[in-house]
């Protein structure tokens, strides 16, 4: 016995979410993380991989939901990643508290495991060296196939000055399906 909006709503909204995916032109949707998936900036934080279970609830909003997004792009044939300057080894604690295991998530940083900026080491000025290496790893014809979400709007200036696609996004929003469209609309 379905619940009215139950089973059967869940399904059709999936369906149009896969569906707006494969309209896109997209073959490559790229997420930072910090305070674009999350509500709180995890490497100024200092998150380690540790803290997650304790924490991912409250720090990525409508968890599920965005989970829900990476599961309609595999399943539109299309593919995911996260390009961010904070740590791999604490987005993929994330990831795989939602159900996302390390050989399944493409995750591009400078950073190794543990390491953090200094003066010896800087952040990059943008995402694109590691936007390019996705393009390449994963073969795509061409630049704006690949969309970058991302909440500093100068990463995604510089990566629109690069010929990718890219969407400024509300800063700690998150990636609800609903959000997930209105920026795949504006890119």
């Amino acid at each position: 016995q379905r619940k009215p909006g139950g089973e059967m709503a869940e399904v059709s909204a999936d369906a149009a979410l896969v569906a707006a995916i494969v309209d896109s032109g997209v073959d490559m949707f790229a997420f930072d993380w910090d305070m674009t998936i999350t509500s709180v900036h995890c490497y100024n934080s200092r998150v380690q991989p540790e803290d997650v279970p304790g924490r991912w609830t409250s720090d990525i909003p409508d968890a599920e939901d965005f989970a829900s997004v990476l599961n309609a792009i595999q399943a539109a044939g299309r593919h995911w990643c996260i390009v961010t300057f904070g740590q791999k080894d604490v987005v993929q604690a994330y990831l795989q508290q939602l159900g996302f295991e390390e050989d399944h998530c493409l995750i591009c940083s400078p950073l190794g495991p543990g390491e953090r900026y200094s003066q010896a080491k800087a952040p990059p000025k943008d995402k694109n060296d590691m936007l390019v290496d996705v393009v390449r790893l994963k073969g795509l014809p061409a630049l704006d196939r690949l969309v970058l979400f991302d909440d500093d709007g100068r990463n995604v200036m510089a990566a629109q000055g690069a010929g990718f696609r890219a969407v400024t996004v509300d800063p700690g929003r998150g990636m609800s399906a609903p959000l997930f469209l209105e920026y795949l609309q504006r890119g």
